[in-house]
């Protein structure tokens, strides 16, 4: 169990909140269980049809890769998962991190906010060099067009800023080594959807798993245009 909180972010007191990597549940200290922003977007229908490709497999592979990058972060080695079976998808986040030099000040670090009553886990909460803040997903599979809706949710969840004000940007990994690739949101639209959302009671249920991951990832060289200098 994975306990955080509360604590000061720019000002902002967070509200406490626990996380069960085994049930993927979150819960407040009297017991009460969050929705989660995986959850949310399940029970919207966004997954479509591409729900039907996630399986335990992809859902594993998924979060070994996310552990490696966050071992990565850490300072911890990673030498023996570089020459593993997924270590391309760890070189393409190495890449991408030493071109941009971000600043990372919360690392999967689970998040509460009562004001939207959602919990959910973002991969990285940080600034670039210049300051501009941003919150960043890392993903080992294709694009989704839920994606950026995913990123509204948790720039919204630390709601210590006020909502777009972070860049939110998706990083594809790649299998094959090459630099991962940046696509920025910016549509306000994404916004209102996870709003609408926030508006609709929900429990969490076993198994939604934060780093949802197609069980046959396409390789992301072709969609939206990559960000700028990113």
């Amino acid at each position: 169990m994975i306990r955080v909180g509360p604590f000061h972010l720019g000002g902002h007191m967070a509200s406490p909140i626990s996380f069960d990597p085994e049930t993927h549940q979150y819960t407040t200290p009297d017991g009460t269980v969050i929705p989660s922003v995986t959850q949310r977007i399940t029970d919207a229908g966004l997954l479509g049809s591409a729900a039907k490709f996630y399986s335990p497999e992809s859902a594993a592979r998924g979060t070994a890769i996310h552990q490696a990058c966050s071992d990565r972060d850490h300072g911890l080695d990673v030498s023996d998962f570089l020459k593993g079976e997924y270590g391309g998808y760890l070189t393409s986040y190495i890449k991408w991190f030493e071109a941009v030099q971000p600043i990372w000040t919360s690392i999967e670090t689970p998040r509460y906010s009562e004001k939207y009553g959602t919990a959910g886990t973002a991969d990285r909460v940080g600034t670039f060099h210049d300051g501009q803040p941003l919150v960043l997903d890392l993903k080992s599979g294709g694009r989704a067009s839920w994606h950026s809706v995913q990123l509204a949710f948790y720039d919204l969840i630390h709601d210590n800023l006020p909502p777009r004000k972070r860049r939110r940007i998706v990083l594809y990994l790649r299998a094959n080594g090459r630099m991962a690739q940046s696509v920025e949101f910016a549509s306000p639209y994404d916004y209102t959807v996870a709003l609408n959302m926030c508006a609709t009671s929900s429990q969490e249920t076993p198994d939604a798993t934060d780093h949802l991951d197609p069980a046959s990832p396409a390789d992301p060289d072709d969609g939206p245009t990559p960000t700028s200098g990113d």
